[in-house]
């Protein structure tokens, strides 16, 4: 499976599984943090899509890995605390968070690299 097949299939995942996050904090586990879960699915999702889809970029990959890290770390902590009320492991959404703005960082510097002909 091609990079791009690969990134384009983790985005509809997360997407996905973005919308059931916010589906049950809305309807069966409020006040646990979900809403902020689902939207940081939703969000790297369309990242993702724009990653799989846009212009050959450079540090495409990495970019692409610390998004899909990051929101299983931040997103995957808050819904493990929702349903087992105990965290995924200690500073697990903390290293989500700073492997999703290292994805972002990875973006800006790909996106000022030159581009090969």
């Amino acid at each position: 499976m091609s990079h791009q097949r690969l990134i384009g299939l983790s985005a509809g995942v997360l997407g996905a599984v973005g919308v059931a996050t916010l589906a049950v904090g809305a309807h069966a586990v409020t006040g646990a943090n979900l809403d902020v879960a689902g939207s940081i699915l939703l969000f790297h999702a369309a990242a993702l899509l724009a990653l799989a889809n846009g212009d050959v970029q450079r540090l495409r990959g990495l970019s692409a890995l610390l998004f899909v890290a990051g929101c299983l770390l931040f997103s995957g902590d808050l819904v493990f605390k929702a349903a087992m009320a105990r965290s995924l492991f200690p500073m697990a959404a903390p290293s989500g968070g700073v492997a999703l703005i290292l994805g972002w960082l990875s973006v800006a510097v790909g996106a000022l690299m030159p581009r090969r002909p």
